[in-house]
């Protein structure tokens, strides 16, 4: 039987914060915005992500953290968001989207910015 990918074109998210739509993704702490409002931009709205939303102190949860620890971990990606396949045992059946990497030029892509803690 052939599943039928259902394409998502408007993601949800956790929250927006300095007009940047941000949300968790994985089981690591990783984050992804939507767009590429550039590394710092991006940065704020995952620090306030991690105050406001998790109840960190900040990104790193250590107040003495400071911003050029983290600038080079964040990536502007291209991606595909979907429904999971129920029929994949890597899928999480119960997440609103998941997404595939995707070329510039690929119909439907959107560009993301996506934070790798690990």
């Amino acid at each position: 039987m052939t599943t039928t990918v259902q394409i998502v074109t408007d993601p949800e998210t956790e929250a927006t914060h300095y007009g940047i739509p941000v949300c968790h993704i994985g089981e690591d702490g990783d984050m992804l915005a939507l767009g590429h409002p550039g590394e710092r931009r991006a940065l704020a709205a995952f620090n306030r992500h991690a105050r406001v939303f998790v109840g960190l102190a900040n990104l790193a949860d250590d107040r003495r953290a400071r911003l050029d620890e983290w600038l080079g971990i964040t990536q502007e990606k291209w991606v595909i968001f979907r429904r999971p396949n129920p029929d994949s045992l890597h899928e999480d059946p119960d997440c609103v989207w998941v997404f595939d990497e995707a070329d510039a030029n690929t119909p439907g892509a959107q560009p993301v910015t996506v934070l790798d803690v690990c």
